[in-house]
C-alpha cells in the first residue's frame, strides 16, 4: 500500500483551471487559481505532491469552514482524500507492523503515516496505536 510521490491533487486543480475557463465558470477557475497559487508558493513553482497538497487543502477548507464558504468547501472536498477509519487503521498496524521492532510502540506512528499517506491523519494514528498496544 505504499504509495509513490505523486502530484495528482496538483495536475487535478491545473486541469480545472483550463475546464472552467472553457465552460466559463469564474467562480470554479477563480478558486482554482488560488488554490493552485497556494500550492506553487509551497512548491516553489514545481508540481507540488500530494502528501504536501493535503495539508494544504485542509488549511483552506477550515478557513472556507469559518467564512461558511460552502463552494469553497465542496470545491475542496473534490480534491481531499477520504480518511480511513480508525478501524481500517487498526486492521493495517495489525497487520503490518510488529511493535518488538520499535525501542517505543509510538516510534511506529511514522512508518504508519508514511505507508497509508494522507487518508491516516497521525493523530487518528496515535490513537489507534496507543488502543492496539494498550491491548484494546
Amino acid at each position: 500500500m505504499l504509495r509513490s510521490m505523486s502530484s495528482e491533487i496538483y495536475e487535478g486543480v491545473k486541469q480545472q483551471i483550463v475546464e472552467s475557463m472553457k465552460s466559463r465558470d469564474t467562480a470554479t477557475r477563480d478558486f482554482s487559481r488560488v488554490v493552485k497559487a497556494e500550492f506553487d508558493r509551497k512548491g516553489d513553482g514545481r508540481p507540488l505532491e500530494d502528501t504536501d497538497a493535503v495539508k494544504i487543502l485542509k488549511s483552506l477548507r477550515l478557513t472556507a469552514e469559518e467564512n461558511k464558504n460552502q463552494f469553497e468547501i465542496d470545491y475542496l472536498d473534490k480534491y481531499l482524500p477520504k480518511e480511513l477509519s480508525e478501524a481500517e487503521i487498526e486492521a493495517w498496524v495489525r497487520a503490518n507492523i510488529n511493535f518488538a521492532q520499535f525501542k517505543a510502540p509510538m516510534a511506529a506512528i511514522g512508518v504508519v503515516t508514511k505507508a497509508l499517506g494522507p487518508a491516516a491523519p497521525g493523530d487518528k494514528v496515535r490513537k489507534v496505536i496507543e488502543k492496539v498496544v494498550n491491548g484494546g
